[in-house]
């Protein structure tokens, strides 16, 4: 049977986590925590800082099935993340029969608890090419882009230059334009961008009130946005504008989310940690800018959405009052 995470099951997750698959690479390269101290934090799923674990553990056919998925609620949004599947699946299909039986199990439990929690989406990222992959599509999973994730050992110093200032909460209706004017409309619908909910697009989905960020204002307008975000092991940029920027423009917003990146760390007296920045495939040029500053590839991943059954409000003319129904909304994915 699968259940909610207890205090019965901490010697099971605790032993499955060694072999188990992290699955939101932000959380793992800047906050790096075990799913168990992780699990231990929720009290009852989703409650405290928005996780949920569920465990499996029960035999069939005389085969014991262990395993545990665990997820993380997106801040005010109708959606989340998830964080880790435990085990991991080999490479060699015939050698995991019984771990590919605990993922479907697991990924299709957890799409349900999430929809019945009144979440809209869940989202995957794992390795490109990893054996995962076919479980998440046969779970309802769609592939809706893939990235590269460049690493930089380090940061340089300096100051602002002209036309950049820090962002306000007045640019709210400024980066929603520039992530619409650059993101595929595929990419839009799959990341809720089109669905009109508040804070729609999200631009910080985890730890979001730990970024900082600077807007390109030449002339009045909002060209190009860069945020930045400091952690414990490591420190995250993120660039908006990035097609409609010439190489230089591109390279002037790097080079000051770099220098933000220095001064933020400097005011937390934290040490020098890696900056990450992710390219996805649809960000031309935006490579060879990095590389021009000593970023190198670190790990190439692809990222799924499920698109859960919503509560959706429709009039009964015969009745003439309202029930709520559920809808499937169908997931749309780049490569289809």
């Amino acid at each position: 049977m699968i259940r909610p995470f207890g205090l019965n099951d901490v010697w099971l997750v605790r032993r499955l986590q060694r072999s188990g698959m992290p699955m939101a690479i932000e959380h793992m390269l800047t906050h790096p925590r075990d799913p168990l101290w992780t699990a231990l934090t929720a009290p009852w799923p989703w409650a405290g800082s928005g996780v949920a674990t569920f465990v499996l553990d029960e035999a069939v056919d005389g085969q014991r099935l262990n395993g545990f998925i665990q997820l993380m609620e997106r801040a005010a949004r109708p959606e989340a993340d998830l964080l880790h599947i435990a085990p991991a699946l080999s490479p060699e299909a015939a050698d995991d029969a019984g771990a590919t039986i605990v993922w479907s199990r697991l990924l299709n439990y957890c799409t349900t608890a999430s929809a019945n929690h009144g979440l809209q989406r869940i989202f995957a990222s794992i390795p490109d090419g990893a054996p995962g992959q076919a479980c998440l599509k046969d779970a309802g999973f769609s592939l809706y882009t893939r990235e590269t994730i460049y690493r930089l050992a380090g940061s340089p110093d300096g100051n602002l230059q002209a036309g950049f200032r820090l962002q306000g909460p007045g640019d709210g209706w400024a980066l929603q334009r520039l992530y619409t004017r650059n993101t595929p409309r595929l990419v839009q619908q799959a990341e809720g961008a089109l669905s009109g909910e508040v804070g729609s697009p999200i631009f910080s989905w985890w730890e979001p009130d730990s970024w900082q960020g600077l807007v390109w204002e030449p002339a009045g307008e909002v060209r190009g946005a860069v945020q930045v975000h400091i952690g414990r092991a490591g420190n995250w940029m993120r660039l908006w504008g990035i097609t409609g920027l010439a190489l230089r423009e591109l390279r002037a917003l790097i080079e000051q989310g770099l220098r933000l990146v220095t001064n933020v760390r400097s005011q937390k007296k934290q040490r020098v940690l890696p900056v990450y920045v992710t390219v996805r495939d649809y960000e031309a040029g935006l490579s060879g800018a990095l590389s021009g500053f000593g970023f190198a590839p670190y790990i190439d991943r692809v990222r799924f959405v499920r698109h859960t059954t919503a509560p959706v409000r429709e009039l009964s003319a015969a009745a003439r009052s309202t029930q709520e129904v559920r809808q499937e909304v169908p997931a749309r994915s780049q490569s289809q």
